[in-house]
């Protein structure tokens, strides 16, 4: 029973009508607890419209099962609610389990009123998606700058907000934290176990480094998420400045020199320009060993090959996702994604691409890009796909163009995974069987991904409580198996993005899924 219920990941529910959620038997035995927010399914009888959720009743159950759960047993405690985190709350989490808590996230904390809150002083991971002003987050941070070795910081909620309302110029819209917090959070010289870094929709500009210590501070860092930041050309500039000067300056420190060690990094822009697309293939230039690479760009054509971009990190990448689009796609009609490369989607690109990251990458894992469904040549032309003998998961991002503005169904999905195998992996005779055992096809939107608003409801009444079809991401299980004739030939399952989450022990997905698109 312990083991079962170790780690619980729930919807909170909309309303204080229930009055137990969590039984004794998964309170006694829980220590990695996630609540999230829930689809509200209910409507309202007398406005017609959906019931939002109370924030009421969502820190009476939140204290509630805070309340329940034994003392000094959470080690991990996440609200990913709409609901922002209340000081009472967190008072309350810190003098119950202070001493065993190690992982603390949230979307938002309450406006900090209270001096006397008690706070956590032994976190090692804290994810804050909307920081806001910054105090409350600026309070936690300070009380674990010993121990912190993973921090996420964003301004997700003003980042979506002002995305949908216009695509141009908005993250100049986006709320700027105040002076001190970015003074606190960014000061990574006083953090000396980080080494996980990820950043959304904040300016980065007090991030460059003055210091020596500063710079050395960027070198210890393993993992680097930037997304929809202002200001990221010119910290990525100075990163790869920071880097080259620590491997081959005379006055760098020598003993121990202190290297680059970061092996994850991804990044996401709206509105790249060649400025930025410059600093990122100095930054990728300047140092070695990646072992995950995600680059997302929007209203923009990367004129670089891939081979440009991963030409030094080739021998160690595991996993890889290119993509470009030009705009947020709407309907079914135009395919927005845009290939890393001259021109648009051809078979010709897709072959040179696929060569260069079977040489590059004989090691690859992952591989998350799109694929010119429309250009038939495709389906003739062989690729170097099958040659990575441990490529186990792909992502095809992008669905094809279909001009009869009907919903993609389960059917024709799979037609598709169907038609991809055959064209990818033509006619394989004999030989080791093929690693592929993943394949996903559709784009990863943030609507998918995070449930941090009620559904809406459509306009004939029905409530939607998904995102169409062509804009989720859709999951196959492969199992591959011989013929009779020496063919290897897979038996293609759909499955449910809950099962792959179960299957990889992550949620959200990670990998290739990790980064999705505002829209």
């Amino acid at each position: 029973m312990a083991r079962l219920y170790q780690s619980v990941d729930f919807d909170l529910p909309q309303s204080k009508a229930i009055k137990t959620i969590l039984r004794a038997p998964v309170t006694e035995s829980v220590r990695d607890l996630t609540m999230r927010h829930g689809r509200a399914h209910g409507r309202n009888s007398d406005y017609g419209r959906r019931r939002k959720s109370d924030a009421a009743s969502v820190e009476v159950h939140v204290n509630e099962i805070l309340n329940t759960i034994p003392m000094e047993r959470l080690i991990r405690f996440g609200l990913l609610h709409q609901t922002p985190l209340s000081l009472q709350a967190l008072s309350l989490l810190t003098q119950r389990h202070g001493n065993t808590l190690r992982h603390l996230s949230f979307c938002e904390v309450a406006p900090w009123q209270e001096e006397t809150a008690l706070l956590p002083g032994n976190l090692s991971s804290l994810e804050s998606r909307t920081v806001n002003e910054g105090e409350g987050v600026e309070k936690i941070i300070s009380a674990n700058r010993n121990t912190l070795q993973r921090l996420h910081l964003g301004q997700e909620r003003h980042l979506v907000e002002q995305y949908q309302r216009t695509k141009i110029g908005f993250l100049d819209q986006i709320p700027r934290p105040s002076d001190t917090f970015f003074a606190s959070a960014f000061a990574l010289e006083t953090m000396p176990q980080l080494r996980e870094l990820s950043l959304c929709g904040l300016d980065l500009t007090s991030l460059r480094p003055t210091s020596i210590q500063q710079a050395l501070s960027l070198c210890q860092l393993e993992r680097l998420s930037i997304e929809s930041c202002p200001g990221t050309a010119e910290l990525l500039e100075s990163i790869a400045g920071t880097f080259h000067w620590s491997a081959y300056a005379s006055d760098a420190p020598q003993s121990p020199r202190i290297l680059p060690s970061l092996k994850h990094f991804l990044l996401r822009h709206e509105n790249p320009t060649t400025t930025l697309k410059d600093a990122v293939i100095r930054f990728l230039a300047s140092f070695t060993g990646l072992r995950s690479l995600s680059l997302l760009f929007e209203n923009a054509a990367i004129l670089e090959r891939p081979s440009t971009l991963i030409a030094e990190h080739g021998p160690t990448l595991h996993t890889l996702v290119l993509e470009s689009r030009i705009q947020p796609r709407e309907h079914l009609s135009l395919d927005t994604s845009r290939p890393f490369g001259v021109g648009g989607y051809s078979s010709d690109l897709w072959v040179d691409t696929i060569d260069d990251i079977s040489r590059l990458c004989p090691n690859l894992e992952s591989l998350g890009m799109g694929f010119p469904w429309n250009d038939e040549m495709v389906r003739l032309r062989k690729t170097a796909l099958p040659a990575l003998a441990n490529l186990k998961t792909i992502h095809i991002r992008n669905f094809p163009e279909n001009q009869v503005f009907s919903q993609l169904g389960d059917y024709s999905i799979k037609e598709y995974a169907t038609k991809f195998i055959e064209w990818a992996f033509p006619a394989l005779l004999g030989g080791q069987k093929p690693s592929l055992e993943q394949l996903a096809i559709g784009p990863t939107v943030y609507a998918s991904r995070w449930r941090t608003a009620p559904a809406v409801a459509s306009p004939n009444g029905a409530a939607r409580n998904q995102v169409p079809e062509f804009l989720r991401t859709h999951h196959f299980c492969l199992d591959w198996a011989k013929t009779r004739f020496g063919r290897w030939s897979p038996l293609i399952t759909p499955v449910s993005e809950k099962f792959m989450e179960e299957l990889a022990g992550e949620k959200p997905l990670r990998g290739v899924f990790e980064q999705v698109w505002l829209r």
